[in-house]
């Protein structure tokens, strides 16, 4: 899967705004070939910021979708001073998900530069995290990505049913067991190391 992620910041009293207009360009997308989803996520730290991710099968449906007349009309009718884009990864590709049995709308956001030659090991420690999120409880899914736009980034998304479950899996035996024997060295987060997001919208096709 191709997912492009945005942060934007929205201009103070025009929350709803924001939201109806991404809501809207989502509904041009969802019935374009290879619509996979997209969700606008609330930063729990920030109620003006927000997370904006979209969903392909690969970045060809996302760059066809962009040459129809919605796909590049739509940027151009944008409210004058709504909201403004804050830096971060813009393109990935889906390298491994581990799902779960629960559903919930709390999801957990990490970035990650890569060391050099340590894609393996780096995948390694995740796939077993995943593990632990899914056997401490609440887990839907966690997706690992490698960014497309950039050498040696990675995109962690965990999707849970809320901050008690995480808990769980801050406070296992089993995470801090992983954390003395599996390896080590093989990333170094982007800024904070999570930040904590509710998905607020979320469309299909």
């Amino acid at each position: 899967m191709f997912l492009v992620q945005e942060i934007l910041q929205v201009a103070n009293g025009r929350n709803k705004e924001a939201v109806n207009r991404l809501n809207w360009i989502h509904s041009l997308m969802q019935p374009q070939p290879g619509f996979v989803g997209a969700q606008i996520c609330q930063y729990l730290g920030n109620s003006m910021r927000h997370l904006i991710l979209r969903i392909w099968d690969d970045k060809e449906s996302y760059q066809a979708f962009r040459e129809t007349p919605d796909g590049s009309g739509y940027s151009k009718n944008r409210p004058p001073g709504l909201y403004e884009g804050q830096p971060c990864g813009r393109e990935w590709r889906l390298l491994q998900e581990t799902t779960g049995l629960a559903q919930g709308n709390f999801l957990i956001r990490c970035e990650f530069d890569v060391a050099e030659g340590r894609w393996d090991d780096y995948l390694t420690v995740k796939k077993a995290q995943d593990r632990i999120h899914r056997e401490a409880g609440g887990l839907q899914y966690a997706r690992n990505y490698q960014q497309l736009d950039a050498d040696n980034g990675a995109l962690l998304l965990v999707r849970k049913t809320g901050r008690e479950d995480h808990m769980k899996y801050v406070e296992s035996l089993l995470k801090s067991a992983l954390r003395e024997t599996g390896p080590q060295g093989t990333s170094t987060a982007r800024g904070d190391y999570m930040e904590y997001y509710e998905i607020i919208d979320e469309m299909t096709p």
